[in-house]
């Protein structure tokens, strides 16, 4: 009776009756103004379920029941228009977006992100957070075909950017919605933060499956554990099968891996001592040399010693330069001014001789003549000392030219070694740029800029000047330099820790391992001897039982036989008996169909005649 059960209980859950302890959610109404096709309407989820289930038992159904109870459960499960739950909705909500679009933070974030992959992955535009804060629509479509191209390099936009993107999401399995109209105007205030997010999202993907990769590749290494169970399996499936000689060579080969594995650890802790050992020497090295002036800065303190020795030669021959101009105008001045008043005095000399040798003098006047001459004499000689002492003064202010001069000289002399010093002569020097530099002096120059062939002021301390700027800018470099040699020493060092600690870590799993292997192989050695013991025994008891089976083969082929007549009687006996349960199956679907239309016929006849009373009244 036990298939009967269950066909019975399959049957009425295809009926839509509840089973015990389920409710029905449908609220109860009167059957008025309710359509016959409809009294037993289902909905949409279990009509397939019903069609699947019943299709099981039609495969088995013969004869003019089966006919008909075919066309009336096909007459059911037609089509009809299904009710709606009030606590339903069939329109479809889009899903609203819970990360905070309006955060600015967010969207700094997400900018950074996007220019970090993009500058990584070879993207070949320029980038910047104040363009990504409002890019334009050929900017966008850039991107979008950039990352796009991450995941299939032969991809190309169509006709129309505006219909491939959101077309493109959606088969990416993005979780929300891509407007069109948020492509027309990509950069504005309300679209740019969705569509930036969606482009965080892909490269969120990209920077996942790619740290993905990478732990399946380190996972592809194999450890040392995992090669000693490989062994020991496979050793221990060959001691099983009686192989030694293919476990001894698993041994060996496994002995050699393991001590080429131990060579290798060991060199390479070789290798990172003595790259922590070069290490530590550059870093003291370094760390010295602040105590002790490096070359760099030694050149560098020359060059602003010579530079400001240059500055001082050229401001002390500018003043002497300046002084001996004007005491030499000076000199000049007077020279002329005593030149023309002695030209007046001989030009009065002569004319009194002249005026002497026309009139006759009297004894007064040659007095008065003669005390005339006296004093003319005596200012002829103060005229003469002073004539005499001018020449002195220029003789004076003509050797101080000869020595200013040579001092002069003498600092173009050492301005030009300090020139050639720093480079910047002969025109073909390195820091010249083909212009001439080297000073010379023109001592029949009328003029203080015309002695000189060069402008101090400004091309040579232009020049200097970039010179300076040239040496500081390597300074910064080499500072740099240095931090940058004083972090990867850090880093290295870092490393050494880590492999230390990793090839204490792996010597102490070896030793582990040896033991575990030690004690693996006694106990494997203890069981080879036990099974050994019992393989004779074995053979002698199945030497026995084949004998005792030869015996018993004959009476076990008459039970065979009878067993089986016995199983062929069974199985015609349940066939016959699941025919008779499904004919009653059909008997019972046969009645109830006709109890329904008959239900179905006394509702609508009650439901006429109430209205006719209705009608009546």
């Amino acid at each position: 009776m036990q298939p009967f059960e269950a066909k019975t209980a399959t049957f009425t859950f295809i009926g839509r009756i509840p089973p015990d302890g389920m409710k029905s959610t449908t609220t109860r109404k009167t059957l008025s103004g309710v359509d016959s096709s409809q009294l037993n309407a289902r909905s949409h989820g279990s009509h397939g379920v019903a069609l699947l289930k019943m299709s099981t038992v039609d495969a088995a159904l013969t004869g003019k029941a089966a006919t008909r109870v075919a066309h009336s459960r096909a007459q059911q499960t037609k089509p009809t228009p299904r009710r709606h739950s009030v606590y339903f909705s069939s329109g479809h909500t889009p899903r609203v977006d819970p990360r905070p679009l309006g955060d600015n933070a967010y969207i700094n974030s997400c900018i950074r992100q996007l220019i970090s992959f993009l500058s990584s992955h070879g993207y070949d535009a320029s980038l910047s957070p104040k363009t990504l804060a409002s890019p334009t629509a050929k900017e966008f479509a850039s991107l979008a075909l950039f990352l796009f191209r991450q995941a299939d390099e032969n991809f190309k936009f169509g006709s129309k950017t505006e219909d491939d993107v959101p077309t493109i999401f959606r088969q990416l399995r993005y979780p929300f919605q891509i407007s069109k109209s948020a492509l027309y105007a990509v950069g504005s205030q309300h679209t740019w933060p969705s569509l930036l997010t969606a482009l965080t999202w892909l490269v969120q993907i990209y920077v996942y499956e790619e740290e993905a990769q990478q732990c399946q590749a380190k996972k592809a290494i194999q450890e040392p554990a995992v090669a000693f169970f490989e062994y020991a399996s496979c050793s221990y499936q060959h001691f099983l099968s009686g192989d030694d000689a293919k476990c001894n060579e698993l041994e060996d080969e496994f002995n050699a891996s393991q001590r080429k594995r131990h060579s290798q650890i060991s060199y390479g802790v070789t290798d990172l001592e003595k790259e922590n050992a070069e290490l530590e020497a550059r870093l003291s090295s370094m760390v010295r040399e602040p105590l002790h002036k490096t070359a760099l800065q030694q050149e560098k303190e020359s060059f602003e010693n010579g530079v400001q020795q240059c500055e001082e030669d050229i401001a002390t021959v500018e003043a002497f330069l300046q002084s001996a101009k004007s005491d030499s105008v000076l000199a000049r001045q007077t020279k002329i001014k005593n030149s023309e008043r002695l030209d007046v005095c001989r030009a009065a000399l002569a004319q009194l001789r002249r005026q002497v040798s026309l009139q006759s003098v009297d004894v007064t006047e040659a007095k008065t003549i003669d005390r005339d001459i006296e004093k003319l004499r005596e200012s002829l000689s103060l005229l003469e000392k002073l004539h005499m002492d001018v020449d002195s003064r220029a003789h004076t202010a003509r050797v101080e030219a000869n020595d200013s001069l040579r001092d002069m000289e003498k600092c173009v002399q050492h301005y030009n070694s300090v020139a050639r010093t720093l480079q910047i002569v002969p025109h073909t020097a390195k820091y010249a740029n083909e212009t001439n530099l080297e000073a010379e002096i023109n001592p029949r120059s009328e003029t203080l800029n015309a002695m000189v062939n060069l402008d101090f002021k400004d091309t040579v301390r232009t020049t200097v000047k970039k010179i300076h700027d040239l040496h500081m800018q390597k300074k910064w470099n080499s500072e740099r330099e240095y931090v940058n040699l004083e972090q990867s020493l850090q880093a290295c060092q870092d490393t050494y820790d880590e492999k230390c600690d990793e090839a204490n870590e792996l010597a102490s799993k070896a030793k582990r391992s040896e033991s575990s292997y030690d004690a693996e192989r006694r106990r494997l050695d203890d069981m080879l001897a036990n099974i050994t013991k019992n393989i004779a025994s074995i053979e002698a008891e199945v030497e026995s039982l084949r004998n005792k089976s030869e015996d018993n083969m004959q009476e076990t082929e008459s039970a065979l036989q009878s067993c089986q007549s016995d199983y062929d009687e069974c199985t015609k006996f349940c066939g016959q008996e699941r025919l008779s349960v499904q004919n009653m199956m059909l008997a019972a679907l046969d009645a109830l169909m006709g109890h329904k239309q008959f239900i179905g016929d006394a509702l609508d006849t009650s439901s006429s005649n109430t209205f006719a009373a209705e009608g009546i009244q």
